[in-house]
């Protein structure tokens, strides 16, 4: 029922032409996390505009895209598998991109309105199925949810993946989480990829070769990131 009533309201002051939709700002992961455990931003922030149906009616929604890695992690699997195979550096620098990712999206509508979960809902599935496309991930699916407590004090819940990504000469199962709530008349969306275990490689001589990774400790690490999200 109080579903209904919200967007009964939504519907009013939407239909009403009275509201425009504010340009998105991005949700940043706060400086001092990052610095603490070695994360960086990778590229600019990504703005656009898209349109939903809301009931019938079309509404305009812009956001604002950040992107985020685990810098120390890319320098520590680029370092062990130069000394694993002793390739080059640049070479070896490849490897980094299994390090650990972070995606947030800052959702804003028309008047600072929260999205209906109906809504919230489809543009989740489709940038979960994004995530995993662009990433090349396979069998993905969700495993489990729990709570996290944001630095805001604010509670939220986490819904947790799995899934796989194969390269030449092996594959490595990958760990996924995602998050979202309202935040200062806008939605936020933070979608997590991280390394769930060692990396398994093949030397030149045919040898199976693992980069060590502490899943625990990059699942950790992201967690961190997201609660500091604002």
């Amino acid at each position: 029922m109080r579903k209904t009533i919200i967007l009964i309201l939504f519907l009013i002051v939407l239909l009403a032409g009275c509201l425009g939709t504010k340009d998105a700002w991005p949700a940043t992961v706060s400086e001092s996390a990052l610095k603490e455990e070695g994360w960086v931003s990778a590229g600019a922030v990504q703005k656009q505009s898209q349109t939903q149906n809301v009931a019938g009616a079309t509404v305009k929604i812009n956001t604002a895209v950040m992107n985020y890695r685990d810098d120390v992690l890319a320098m520590n699997i680029t370092k062990q598998v130069q000394k694993l195979t002793g390739i080059t550096p640049e070479q070896a620098s490849g490897a980094s991109q299994f390090t650990s990712q972070l995606i947030t999206m800052r959702l804003v509508l028309p008047g600072g309105l929260s999205l209906p979960s109906g809504v919230m809902d489809k543009i989740i599935t489709s940038q979960l199925e994004q995530m995993a496309s662009q990433n090349k991930i396979r069998d993905f699916h969700e495993t489990g949810t729990s709570k996290i407590t944001l630095a805001s004090g604010k509670e939220t819940n986490v819904q947790n993946y799995e899934g796989y990504i194969d390269f030449e000469g092996g594959s490595i199962k990958i760990r996924g989480i995602m998050a979202a709530w309202p935040d200062s008349g806008s939605n936020i969306i933070v979608f997590g990829v991280m390394p769930a275990g060692d990396i398994v490689i093949t030397s030149r001589q045919g040898k199976p070769l693992s980069v060590i990774i502490n899943g625990d400790q990059e699942s950790g690490k992201i967690i961190k990131m997201i609660q500091n999200v604002n």
